[in-house]
């Protein structure tokens, strides 16, 4: 499936913009103290050659990205869950600080779905008082939104929201709610408002549902259209941060007090992503690619690559 592009003029955001939107996070994430859980969903009965062995010795970059963006925008606390490394992990006893998140964010492949969709319906067997705003994302959201979304009556589960974009639409949905939070109240409260005000419907890049009864099952689906695109990489939170975040490898369903000591990433983590470019210059019949970055090839500069790497080794 290929995916549409925006008019040509709008495609990229402003330059600047993603730098500041994270200026702009950070003075607002002060007010409140956020948890943030971000979930890499894996199915361990998928691993399949060529990627056996990398795929249990490497942090995923997509999961790291989010991360490294949270924290950089001031949303200091979060964990990231790579089920690779915690196969036992269970939502519903997951805890920082001593309660639970107000954000779970699920990361996902097609190939990892049942897994996805189960971290999903666990989240949502929590108690809707207490239950963290859920938010998918990853590959298979980016083609396939509406999986995440259930209209069984019966078994009336789902995200509240979808991201098919890069980390500027999930800022952009976190400033939105961040504005316009009454005190403490959940931030899953915050979210409906925002969303029956129409105050999401500005922000492309995003799908979420609606229903008649606030847990009911999903009787239609919004999209808010294509992404705008970041043109400059450089502009991009570094993701080294991501690294700082990781759950420590085990077999228990619940978190550790602590993410995984930095002197002890290495340990676990033998192989490293760097992203150099998005995109591609070619036009290839088979590959979704292209369409999906609108015919933009977009380059880190060589400077902030030999930044990254020297980072990333020295941690």
């Amino acid at each position: 499936m290929e995916l549409p592009s925006r008019a040509k003029g709008d495609i990229l955001l402003p330059p600047g913009e993603m730098t500041a939107i994270r200026q702009r996070l950070r003075a607002l994430a002060a007010r409140y103290d956020i948890a943030t859980v971000i979930a890499c969903a894996f199915d361990h009965r998928t691993r399949i050659l060529p990627f056996i062995y990398a795929d249990l010795r490497m942090a995923p970059a997509g999961v790291r990205a989010i991360g490294s963006a949270l924290v950089d925008s001031g949303l200091t606390k979060t964990r990231i869950v790579l089920q690779q490394w915690n196969r036992n992990f269970q939502p519903t006893q997951m805890r920082l600080d001593g309660r639970l998140p107000d954000i779970f964010l699920v990361s996902s492949m097609h190939l990892h779905s049942a897994e996805c969709d189960r971290l999903i319906q666990e989240v949502c067997r929590i108690n809707p008082d207490q239950r963290p705003l859920i938010i998918a994302g990853g590959p298979r959201i980016i083609y396939a939104p509406w999986e995440v979304f259930s209209s069984d009556p019966e078994h009336a589960w789902g995200a509240d929201v979808a991201v098919t974009g890069e980390e500027y639409v999930l800022l952009s949905l976190l400033e939105v709610l961040l504005s316009t939070r009454a005190g403490s109240e959940p931030l899953r409260s915050t979210f409906a408002r925002a969303r029956d005000s129409g105050a999401l419907d500005g922000i492309p890049g995003l799908v979420y549902s609606r229903s008649s009864t606030s847990n009911g099952p999903v009787e239609e689906l919004v999209d808010t259209g294509i992404q705008r695109l970041l043109g400059d990489l450089d502009e991009l939170p570094h993701a080294v941060l991501g690294y700082q975040l990781l759950e420590p490898p085990g077999r228990n369903a619940a978190l550790a007090l602590h993410p995984l000591p930095a002197g002890r990433v290495r340990k676990h983590c033998l192989v490293s992503s760097v992203v150099l470019t998005v995109g591609c210059k070619f036009r290839c019949a088979y590959c979704p690619i292209p369409a999906y970055n609108q015919r933009q090839h977009r380059v880190k500069s060589g400077e902030r690559v030999a930044d990254e790497i020297e980072q990333i080794a020295s941690a």
